[in-house]
């Protein structure tokens, strides 16, 4: 197992359903893309990678960690 399994399987959860999403193995952990576009990729330590809109990164960066995982949806 190259990549934290039980987060894989819980962005699995969040993202069933949604259109144009896929996953592939890329940087040794597990990636999910979006109409073939990196969005949220697993390591194989528990991390997360996480792209988002570079005009959210400050405001983001002040929440406290966790919280619900259910974000705004486009």
């Amino acid at each position: 197992m190259a990549y934290d399994e039980d987060l894989a399987d819980r962005l699995r959860q969040e993202v069933q359903g949604e259109h144009g999403v896929s996953e592939k193995h890329m940087f040794g952990g597990l990636a999910f893309l979006v109409n073939g576009n990196l969005a949220v990729s697993v390591s194989s330590k528990g991390g997360l990678l996480l792209r988002v809109d570079p005009a959210e990164t400050e405001a983001l960066l002040r929440q406290p960690p966790g919280g619900s995982g259910r974000g705004r949806r486009r």
